[in-house]
């Protein structure tokens, strides 16, 4: 597996933007009030994360009950965390066997669980027809990698701004 080269910041750690958080705050902050509390995250959490405890919530938001989008981002900006792959890590949600490619079954397990509906079968192979970028039939890393590019840089966009499109990700 080749090796990810992710954006860093001043402190040598993993580059967060602001519109990169904001996508993922959204994600979680449905209602648009801008404050997280703890059984909020949890209930998000638990869709990915079957046993995730609320003390390992509380220790993700820095052991506040709530925590609001600007205190998260303050957190966040200056970390030093330097072998991290956000990518690979949300990819082993939606990989939960360890086969090294996405189980479309999960997949449609959290489109319901989130309340978006289900996935037909129709609708899951547009979903791999699209995904599938090295067409050998399957959605790995590197196909999931090109569909959230996170910390990747947007041909779009100028030059030294990093993009903040997501589709599947959130963990």
């Amino acid at each position: 597996e080749a090796a990810v080269n992710l954006p860093r910041n001043a402190r040598g750690g993993l580059l967060i933007t602001e519109d990169e958080l904001k996508v993922a705050w959204d994600f979680f902050d449905t209602g648009g009030k801008m404050k997280l509390t703890t059984a909020e995250v949890k209930k998000k959490l638990q869709t990915f994360y079957k046993d995730i405890t609320t003390k390992e919530v509380r220790f993700l938001m820095n052991n506040q009950p709530e925590i609001t989008f600007d205190e998260l981002f303050a957190l966040l900006k200056d970390n030093q965390l330097t072998n991290f792959d956000p990518v690979k890590e949300a990819f082993k949600v939606y990989d939960p066997h360890g086969t090294g490619f996405l189980d479309m079954d999960v997949v449609k397990v959290f489109f319901k669980d989130l309340g978006y509906g289900e996935i037909s079968d129709e609708d899951a192979k547009i979903i791999l027809d699209t995904a599938d970028a090295d067409k050998d039939g399957r959605i790995g890393l590197e196909d999931f990698r090109m569909m959230v590019p996170f910390g990747q840089i947007d041909e779009h966009e100028e030059a030294g701004n990093v993009s903040a499109h997501s589709s599947l990700v959130s963990p």
